[in-house]
This record gives structure tokens, C-alpha cells and sequence, in this order.
């Protein structure tokens, strides 16, 4: 190795093996900002106090302990087994719902209120609106088949 090109390629290589020994010239022209410009890394999130336990007196409508209203749904004078019934606050909130057993009879509790209660079943439906007191124990709901709105107007 008499040679020059010899020699700088012996140091290039040496110089190329250590760490950090060609990095510096790169290093200087391939920052485009200087440091002092760059952002922080982003803040982690606060954390969060653990949610309180739900209150059932301030959810779903129901006011105080609630009273266990049984619902009845027929269709054809029969009762509807798997109807899925809704019961409604005057708001449009719901305040409890419940699908029918084989008697047609569901359980939803609800505290004394006026209520909206929707039941649906065999492609047919009811609604029927009432006040619930404590001494409302069961109602009755009677499935119709709903109407379809004529799409074509008449001369």
C-alpha cells in the first residue's frame, strides 16, 4: 500500500467502521432546524377519577324503588311470545324494556309516572299511553298490523 488511493482507503474504511466516524459531516447538513425550534414531546393525558357506581333512582326514569309492571301483549286474542316491549318516559327517555315469555307477559320496573309503552311482535304493533301509580300491577297491550302510507297520490 505505497500508494495515496491506497492509504485514503485504508482510512476511509477505518474511519467508516467506528461509530460515529463519517456521521458528523452528514449529521451537520441533514438538520434542517435548529434545535431549539423543535416541539416537546405531547403530555400524557390526565388521569381520569374512577366513575361512580350508577344510581338507579337517577336512570332510566325510574323514580324511588320502582314497582314491577307486567305487561300483557296479544294479537288475535292470543298471547305473543317473544314481543319486544318499551317502555317510554313522557320525555321520549327510555325507562325499561323486556320481551314477552311464553304467556305473552314480560316484567319492566318502573316508578309511579306517565309512560309511552311501545310493543312490537309477528310484524304487527302497539302503543298504549297511561299513568303507572303503585297500585298499577298489569296492563294490556293489543298488537295491530301496521299500515303502509299509499305512495301514489289519488286525483
Amino acid at each position: 500500500m505505497r500508494s495515496a488511493k491506497g492509504k485514503r482507503f485504508v482510512l476511509l474504511c477505518a474511519l467508516a467502521a467506528m461509530p460515529g466516524g463519517l456521521a458528523w459531516p452528514l449529521a451537520a447538513t441533514a438538520q434542517s432546524t435548529p434545535p431549539s425550534s423543535q416541539t416537546p414531546p405531547p403530555k400524557a393525558a390526565p388521569k381520569k377519577p374512577p366513575q361512580e357506581p350508577i344510581d338507579p333512582d337517577e336512570t332510566a326514569g325510574v323514580r324511588g324503588s320502582g314497582s314491577p309492571l307486567t305487561v300483557h301483549v296479544l294479537s288475535r286474542g292470543k298471547a305473543v311470545q317473544y314481543a319486544h316491549v318499551l317502555v317510554k318516559n313522557t320525555n321520549g327517555t327510555l325507562a325499561g324494556s323486556c320481551f314477552t315469555s311464553a304467556s305473552g307477559a314480560c316484567k319492566v320496573d318502573v316508578g309511579p309516572d306517565d309512560y309511552e309503552i311501545d310493543a312490537t311482535g309477528n310484524g304487527r304493533s302497539g302503543t298504549l299511553k297511561m299513568h303507572v301509580s303503585e297500585k298499577t300491577s298489569a296492563v294490556t297491550i293489543k298488537l295491530l298490523k301496521a299500515q303502509t302510507a299509499a305512495t301514489t297520490a289519488k286525483p
